[in-house]
C-alpha cells in the first residue's frame, strides 16, 4: 500500500519569494528522488479554471469585466481550489506524491479581509474550502516573510500582515506552521525549509 504523499504550503504576501521558494522546494524534492508537483492557488495550467481565475484577477478589463467586489473576486478563487483540490491535488497526495502548494485558503481570508470583504462572507468560503479538503491537512504550512526596515508600508500592507498574523494564532495547533525569513538568497530560505522537510515528514 503507497504512503499518501505530503501536503507542503507556502504562504505569504506578495513580494516575499513564496512562489520562487515553492518550486525550489518542489525541484529539490524531485532531485532526492521524492516525487512531487508544484501547483499554485488559483491556477496558471492554460485551460483550467484556475487559470481564468488567474488571468481576471491581474486583468479584469481584458476579461470584459469592469468591476469585481472583493468578495466576489474571492469567490472566484475559491471555486478555482476547489477544482484543482478534486481534480488534482487529493488525486496526487493519494499516490503518493507531495504536493508542493503556492497558496492555501489562508489567502483568501487574508486578502478578502484586508480588502474590506464581509468577514461573515469570506469565513463561509473559507468553510466550503475546508469540507472539499476533507481530513487533509497540510505536513506543514512555510509563511515565507521578507522584510525590508527601509520600506514603508502602506495601509493595505499593514491590513494583510495583521490578517495574516490573526490566521497564523488561529490555526496553531491545527498543523505545522513554520515562518521562514526570506532576507538573504534563495538557497539560504530553501536551507530553512528543507531543515523542516527532511528529518520530520518522512
Amino acid at each position: 500500500m503507497k504512503m499518501p504523499g505530503r501536503l507542503l504550503v507556502f504562504e505569504g504576501m506578495d513580494g516575499s519569494g513564496k512562489s520562487v521558494l515553492s518550486e525550489a522546494t518542489a525541484n529539490l524534492l524531485e532531485e532526492q528522488g521524492s516525487p512531487s508537483q508544484l501547483i499554485t492557488f488559483p491556477g496558471r495550467i492554460p485551460g483550467t479554471l484556475g487559470h481564468l481565475v488567474y488571468r481576471i484577477h491581474h486583468d479584469a478589463n481584458a476579461n470584459g469585466i469592469n468591476r469585481l467586489s472583493p468578495s466576489s473576486l474571492q469567490t472566484l478563487h475559491i471555486a478555482a481550489h476547489l477544482d484543482a483540490i478534486e481534480s488534482l491535488i487529493l488525486p496526487a497526495l493519494a499516490q503518493g506524491e507531495d504536493v508542493v502548494l503556492d497558496r492555501y485558503w489562508w489567502s483568501t481570508w487574508a486578502y478578502g479581509i484586508a480588502a474590506g470583504a464581509s468577514r461573515s462572507i469570506i469565513e463561509a468560503l473559507v468553510h466550503v474550502e475546508r469540507v472539499a479538503w476533507g481530513p487533509q491537512r497540510p505536513a506543514c504550512i512555510f509563511y515565507v516573510q521578507r522584510e525590508d526596515p527601509d520600506c514603508q508600508w502602506s495601509e493595505d500592507q499593514q491590513n494583510l500582515k495583521v490578517a495574516y498574523e490573526e490566521i497564523m494564532a488561529n490555526e496553531a495547533g491545527n498543523y505545522p506552521i513554520q515562518r521562514i525569513k526570506n532576507e538573504n538568497t534563495i538557497e539560504v530560505a530553501l536551507e530553512q525549509v528543507m531543515s523542516f522537510v527532511e528529518p520530520t515528514l518522512r
